[in-house]
């Protein structure tokens, strides 16, 4: 591609040559190949400024940079080389969300069930849909592991440009703090935009709340949707309101809004309500609990009506989804108790899942929970709190340590526990195990934190594991053992 093709739409000062071809982009300095473009990023720990020559030396034709370098080669100089960087890739793979239907979700819980609702109702509705987000990425029912919750910009127009070859017509995609503080999305104007909530995580990254809140609303202009969608019962989602310049619709439970419930039933293996959106009045039976998945299918469902979905086509598509993977999947095991396994792994995730267990007729709920390593250490000692009050039995363990002493991660958690109702496993899956040992008919465990992970990181290795199989493996292992020693075996 011609370097002046690439750099269409760059807010930039051009200094060299712009009719030079291009074969790729790359903005790692290890990575740079004959022919290629360099871009220039700024990170933590190091700055690709620093490593203009070794590009040159290695064949790079461009440097694109956020100051004029010392450099023979033809010089890109922008304001932000990662906002440029999202409109290099985009300009590489011929601007794919262009011929996209866009719909974005963020917040600090519930994107990805909210981003599986979307799918299935569009589909119920006989559209094809991408999906980007914290699973990965489907192109239909095909699966693409992407890494992250957002992907980088080299990955992400690329799948676009895959799911735009493959008939895609409409792209579901989970928008995170992180992605909209490093701009990952410049370049896309998304059809919808939709406001789930907003409570604490990231502070590892972000440092403060208010930065974090910032970066979500990043979203909320016309630079970057057309429409949007927002939580009315959280005070960012009113918050937003009163700034946005795009039209939008409100939901909510207990706040006057457009999109509302009433009549919530809920129920064990089920939740049934009646919904009004936007004046059109239909009951839904869902096979998602929990009252924040109500709060999920009302934002869905408000998302599709602006891409002028049918109340038919919304109601169906809601209840049809039957789960999403890593989301309150149930798990019956032989001693006649359940297992639950759920991603929660911020305070307020924890406790909307320990509270809808609480409602649930479980005689006592026992709970397996850790934190990630490297991530935000205030929160430690509110899960724990949490975790003790909405719960008969606490069971501490890893999460995904990473480079942290698992010991000392549960020794933050602990912090906030007061009680003796809990006990230390750092192997989770001995963990699992012992909360099994020690339930008995009509218990649930909750077992949070991981969901649908197919790894634990631990040193920077990510080795196989997955809660749910785990659970299965176990309580296979368990009821042979039980049986061989009943002599049924």
């Amino acid at each position: 591609m011609k370097l002046i093709e690439l750099i269409e739409n760059l807010d930039a000062q051009i200094f060299g040559d712009t009719d030079i071809e291009i074969d790729e982009i790359v903005y790692d300095s290890r990575k740079v190949k004959a022919g290629c473009a360099f871009v220039c990023l700024k990170g933590e720990n190091a700055d690709g400024h620093d490593y203009v020559n070794i590009a040159e030396r290695n064949g790079a034709k461009v440097i694109i940079s956020e100051k004029k370098v010392e450099t023979k080669l033809t010089q890109i100089v922008c304001k932000s080389t990662r906002k440029a960087l999202s409109i290099l890739f985009s300009n590489y793979y011929s601007n794919p969300q262009k011929d996209l239907k866009m719909i974005a979700i963020t917040g600090t819980n519930g994107k990805t069930t909210s981003s599986f609702l979307i799918k299935n109702i569009l589909e119920e509705s006989g559209k094809k849909v991408g999906l980007i987000g914290t699973q990965g990425a489907f192109i239909g029912k095909q699966f693409f592991e992407t890494g992250m919750t957002t992907p980088d910009p080299e990955i992400l127009f690329k799948l676009l440009f895959e799911m735009r070859e493959n008939g895609v017509e409409y792209v579901v995609m989970e928008a995170s703090a992180h992605a909209l503080e490093l701009e990952k999305l410049e370049g896309i104007i998304f059809d919808v935009g939709v406001f789930t909530n907003f409570t604490q995580d990231h502070l590892d990254f972000f440092k403060t709340m208010e930065r974090y809140k910032k970066s979500k609303l990043k979203l909320f202009s016309s630079k970057m949707i057309k429409s949007a969608v927002l939580n009315f019962d959280d005070p960012v989602g009113k918050e937003i309101s009163k700034t946005i310049d795009v039209p939008f619709v409100s939901y909510g439970l207990y706040s006057p809004c457009d999109i509302f419930a009433i009549n919530i039933d809920k129920k064990a293996s089920k939740t049934e309500y009646v919904v009004n959106l936007l004046d059109n009045i239909f009951s839904v039976q869902s096979c998602l609990l929990g009252e924040f998945n109500i709060y999920n299918s009302l934002g869905s469902a408000g998302a599709c009506a602006l891409l002028g979905v049918s109340e038919k086509n919304i109601k169906h598509g809601l209840e049809t989804l039957e789960n999403v993977p890593g989301r309150l999947n149930s798990i019956p095991l032989s001693n006649g108790a359940t297992a639950i396994i759920d991603f929660a792994h911020t305070p307020d995730g924890v406790e909307k899942v320990l509270t809808t267990l609480s409602n649930m007729p479980f005689r006592r709920i026992i709970t397996v929970v850790g934190c990630g390593g490297n991530r935000d250490k205030t929160k430690r000692p509110q899960m724990g709190k949490i975790s003790e009050d909405l719960s008969d039995f606490v069971v501490l363990t890893s999460d995904n340590p990473r480079f942290e002493n698992p010991e000392l991660i549960i020794d933050d958690i602990e912090f906030g526990m007061k009680k003796t109702t809990h006990t230390r496993i750092v192997d989770r899956t001995v963990a699992v195990r012992h909360a099994i040992e020690i339930s008995k008919h009509g218990d649930v465990i909750a077992i949070l934190g991981k969901g649908a992970e197919e790894y634990q990181d631990i040193n920077g290795v990510k080795s196989p594991y997955n809660d749910y199989e785990v659970v299965r493996d176990l309580d296979e292992e368990m009821r042979l053992e039980k049986a061989i020693l009943g002599g049924q075996i």
